[in-house]
């Protein structure tokens, strides 16, 4: 790992955005394309890789399901201070690993601490393994085109729905964590879903790749009416186009959080 990068992950090294799911809320409420939609906690923080960091996509999505547990008060929370460097999750890793939780990984990447290896979905269960904060991975398999797409689409709908929504309510605010979501050669967080006009479902995530635009963080904390909220919408949308260019896909869940609150709240 290049020194220069060292210096940045040892300052925080993360570029962070908060209420971005206020503002998305907003634009799903105006999107004429949108049926209904549902969305997690609204602490979610928007977490971004570092411009040449290399493969970090896993840390980023692991340090977004920890802004969940510290916005939400959510088990393990009295874990975190602040969010943990890269550092200190490879630190976790590695730590499971001699715990014998996943260990198979270390055989698999050879070790992390101080690279710039890929993590994925077995990485993540271990960072919250040995922090003893319950989770449980998914996998959807199949090379028949579209049946996984439609497993985990189906899944992931079926985690967000509560009884505790009023249908006539177009966008559905829920106090459900995020979750991790890997395919071949990359990780997101997803944030929700959505339900088209057409009937098609939309993934919302958040993706460590790409930083929320001026724009976008210029809304959070205002009512607004945007003139195109499919447009800014865009960047947080993965729909049939994305996902079928993949025929497997894994999500992590942490432990259900209890639901307080009305999305009507």
């Amino acid at each position: 790992m290049p020194d220069w990068l060292i210096a940045h992950l040892k300052e925080g090294g993360q570029i962070k955005a908060d209420g971005i799911l206020t503002v998305m809320e907003q634009l799903l409420e105006q999107s004429p394309t949108t049926r209904y939609a549902y969305l997690c906690h609204p602490g979610v923080q928007h977490i971004s890789k570092l411009k040449k960091e290399g493969g970090f996509c896993g840390y980023r999505n692991i340090q977004m399901l920890i802004s969940f547990i510290m916005a939400s008060g959510h088990i393990g929370a009295h874990r975190f201070e602040q969010l943990p460097s890269v550092f200190q999750l490879q630190d976790w890793i590695e730590d499971a690993w001699d715990r014998g939780i996943n260990a198979h990984a270390r055989i698999e990447t050879g070790g992390i601490r101080m690279t710039r290896k890929y993590i994925g979905t077995p990485e993540a269960q271990a960072v919250f393994g040995v922090l003893e904060i319950p989770c449980e991975s998914h996998g959807f398999k199949n090379r028949e085109p579209g049946r996984s797409e439609a497993r985990l689409l189906a899944e992931v709908e079926r985690y967000f729905e509560t009884p505790n929504y009023d249908p006539a309510y177009k966008v559905r605010r829920t106090n459900m964590p995020p979750l991790y979501f890997q395919h071949a050669g990359h990780s997101m967080t997803i944030v929700g879903i959505e339900r088209t006009r057409g009937g098609e479902l939309n993934l919302l995530v958040f993706d460590p790749m790409f930083r929320d635009s001026t724009a976008i963080v210029k809304l959070v904390g205002r009512e607004f009416e945007h003139r195109f909220p499919d447009l800014a919408l865009k960047p947080y949308r993965r729909g049939h186009k994305y996902l079928k260019k993949y025929e497997a896909f894994e999500i992590l869940k942490l432990a259900k959080f209890t639901q307080s609150s009305s999305p009507a709240a």
